[in-house]
This record gives C-alpha cells, structure tokens and sequence, in this order.
C-alpha cells in the first residue's frame, strides 16, 4: 500500500505548489480536490497549459494520484440537477486522462441524502447510480461514492446494501473508516464487509463525546486505531492508496497551518505503517 494526501486540506495552496510539496515531505500520491473553495482547483481552471503543467510536475514528482475528488453528490431529487452532476462527471474524466492518471481513473464523490431518509430515496439513489455506470462505462472511468455520517449512507450495512445492489464493477465505494467508526461500526467488521466493494480510501480521525457530539481531528489525534485500520486494510486485501483526509472542521481554524497538516498526517501514517508491519509500495 501507498500513502497519499488530499488538496481539500489545502483550499488556499495552488496545485502547482501542492505537488511538489507533497513530494517533499514524502507522499507517493495526490488526491486532486476539485471545489469552488480551492484555488485554481475548478475544471474551468484548468485549461490546456496547466493540464500539461501538472501532468509533468506529476510525473517529475513520481506521485500517483488515486482520485479527483469533486465536491458534489450523486443523491438528488432534481433530474437537471442530475444531468449537470453528471456533466461534470464527463468534464473530469477528461481531466483525468489530460493528467495521466493511472487507468481507469477515478472519480470520487459523496453519496448525500440524510440519515433519516434512507428507506425512502435507497431506490432512487441506486437508479441515479445505475445512470454514474452508463458514464462511467463509455468513460472508461471508476465512479466512487461515499458513505459519510449523518448522511443517507452513514454505516457499514448501508453501503453494503447499496453496492451490492447496485453491483457494477465501475461503481466502487470510497471508503472512510472514520465515518463508519462514528456510526459505532467496528474497523475489523467496516473493513472486511467494504474492502470488496471499495474503489477509493480517506482516513480521518475523530473524537466521539458521552452527549453523543463529535469533532473531526487531524489523524493521530483522535480515538481511531490508526495502526488497526491500517492492518485491517493490508490483511483484508487492500494494495492500493490509503489517502489522508483533514476535514474542514479542521482547515476552517484560524490557527490551521497547511503543511504543517501535511506533515503531521504523514508521519503519523507512516508510523502506522511501520508497526502494522505493513509494506509500502
């Protein structure tokens, strides 16, 4: 397995500065954010010449990227919402070509919706994703959706349920562990059900309260067994990215500063590494 670290913790650093920085402190890839709140970081930014740009600082930096992660949601009531969701889904695939990432690429996303809805809109969402595998399969592309707490799709036997139904191999699962953790699942149990239906990684961390409150945290600094998780990953079958995520609870401080984020990620899951005795690479 590699490590790798993802520009939404980076909403106010240029990608052309993020690569090359992620290269230095020792990441093997780059999770790309595509959002409105990062700069430069929207598809309409990103004409020809940066394309060609960063394609070369990616490969000048040896890192890999296991995603474009986009900022949207595959659950909505609204059909032109829908196509346009979809639209943007085309617009990155293309992207992900432009940048040489590995095939097929990568395309993640949250599955949205909320919790308390789940029984009525787990139909409608498996639809809308049956329409993500049409586009993904004339894209030659991976679609991954992920579970989030709070969320339509909040815990192991949910995003189970709704891969295993929708069952299609360009649909995946992007899997963080810190949302099935928050929904009380076991890592051994959230690893060994998702792994098969996984397609992407971020890991968080979190603290839990008594009053049933929780704030997300920089990796390391929470209650996740980091070392456990990353263990569960390897022995479940695992050999792709775990890619670190900093949730906005943490880049919206005040006080936060972006590499030294990156920095403490990286050893933090580095160290995890090395006493699950897991290999790298």
């Amino acid at each position: 397995m590699k490590i790798a670290y993802g520009t939404y913790a980076m909403p106010t650093v240029p990608l052309e500065e993020a690569i090359p920085g992620l290269a230095r402190v020792g990441y093997e890839g780059v999770e790309i954010c595509i959002g409105p709140e990062h700069v430069g970081a929207q598809v309409e930014a990103l004409d020809a010449a940066r394309r060609q740009t960063l394609s070369g600082l990616l490969e000048d930096n040896g890192l890999g990227v296991p995603a474009l992660f986009w900022l949207g949601s595959i659950y909505t009531p609204d059909a032109a919402q829908h196509q346009r969701n979809l639209d943007q889904i085309r617009a990155l695939a293309q992207l992900g070509r432009d940048l040489g990432m590995a095939e097929p690429p990568v395309i993640a996303l949250g599955i949205g919706g909320r919790k308390g809805d789940w029984d009525t809109i787990r139909d409608d969402i498996v639809r809308l994703l049956h329409d993500y595998a049409a586009l993904a399969e004339k894209e030659e592309i991976v679609v991954a959706g992920e579970a989030h707490f709070g969320a339509a799709v909040d815990c192991t036997d949910r995003a189970a349920w709704l891969f295993g139904r929708v069952n299609h191999p360009r649909i995946r699962m992007h899997f963080d562990i810190v949302h099935m953790f928050l929904a009380g699942d076991s890592i051994e149990y959230a690893v060994n059900t998702l792994v098969p239906f996984t397609g992407h990684t971020h890991v968080t961390d979190a603290i839990k309260n008594e009053d049933g409150s929780f704030a997300l945290v920089l990796v390391g600094k929470g209650q996740l067994d980091v070392t456990a998780y990353v263990q569960a990953m390897y022995a479940a079958g695992w050999n792709d990215f775990i890619t670190l995520e900093v949730s906005r609870m943490v880049w919206g401080q005040e006080d936060y500063n972006t590499w030294d984020a990156a920095q403490w990620c990286y050893e933090v899951l580095s160290e995890a590494f090395t006493e699950a005795r897991v290999p790298r690479g």
